[in-house]
């Protein structure tokens, strides 16, 4: 993971009211096409807000 993906990872958590350490635990589990998957998501919820 890298810093990038840890920031965005840190305010999706924020916006969720989601422990930041879950979220990242969730996503070293994901292989790459679904962490890409995950990423866009994520991306699509913050944009809306």
């Amino acid at each position: 993971m890298n810093q990038k993906t840890a920031k965005l990872l840190k305010k999706y958590a924020e916006a969720k009211g989601i422990n930041e350490k879950q979220i990242k635990r969730e996503w070293l589990v994901l292989n790459e096409f679904e962490k890409d998957q995950k990423k866009q998501d994520i991306l699509k919820e913050l944009v809306k807000k």
